[in-house]
């Protein structure tokens, strides 16, 4: 109990202080409204239009006046047709791949012919020179010749005359000369060469001229009668 003391010094009772608490009936619900928890979602929500709150009994009913809701996006699922034809999706027949298989084997095979025709001359020009083309051998043939003094033989392709010079026994003097045949245009500028086998079982060696690359050359046989090489014998 507070006391206070008079001006003669007397204790007189203190006045009581009233003390007012203020207290304020709400609901449990409405308080429930009033303190709004984050939704457990990743997403934050504003609800910013107005809002009717109507109450029947023990429910309470919020009501928003505005535009409806926007509905979530929705993924569409297009069933494809594995049978139709689309313009970024095209299935060729079988037969339009196979075509354009042999279609590349030709290019191929024909660039892959080409530069094997272009190194087969470059090989020819080592061995046979460019023009004219020109082969060289030594046989004993039994024209004024021997073991130590063989006939000479020179094959040329002159602008695509086949012509094959014999030297008997080495002398340039006794030269003679055969002309095999021509190339028209000179094709391919093929090189020549000859050779001597006895092709009658006469005991003498005849002369084999071939004309052209492996694979693409032909011969030309020539007979020996003892003095030269004719094209048959009487």
């Amino acid at each position: 109990m507070n006391e206070q003391r008079s001006g003669l010094g007397q204790r007189v009772p203190a006045k009581p202080v009233a003390r007012h608490v203020f207290t304020e009936d709400y609901d449990l619900e409405e308080e429930e409204e009033y303190y709004v928890t984050r939704p457990h979602t990743s997403t934050r929500r504003y609800d910013l239009l107005p809002e009717q709150v109507i109450r029947q009994g023990n429910r309470t009913y919020h009501v928003r006046h505005g535009s409806p809701p926007v509905p979530p996006r929705q993924h569409q699922y297009i069933e494809e047709d594995p049978n139709v034809w689309k313009g970024t999706r095209r299935r060729f027949h079988p037969l339009v791949w196979f075509g354009f298989f042999i279609f590349i084997m030709i290019i191929g095979w024909i660039a892959i012919s080409a530069l094997g025709n272009v190194w087969q001359s470059k090989q020819d020009d080592w061995q046979f020179g460019q023009h004219p083309r020109t082969y060289q051998t030594d046989a004993v043939v039994g024209h004024s010749d021997s073991s130590t003094s063989p006939s000479h033989f020179i094959a040329l392709n002159l602008n695509g005359q086949i012509i094959i010079i014999e030297l008997p026994g080495g002398n340039a003097a006794k030269a003679r000369s055969y002309t095999i045949t021509t190339v028209q245009g000179n094709e391919g500028n093929p090189p020549v060469k000859v050779n001597f086998q006895d092709l009658n079982a006469d005991g003498k060696l005849d002369m084999i001229v071939t004309i052209g690359d492996p694979g693409s050359s032909f011969t030309v046989m020539l007979f020996n009668d003892g003095t030269q090489f004719v094209s048959k014998l009487k």
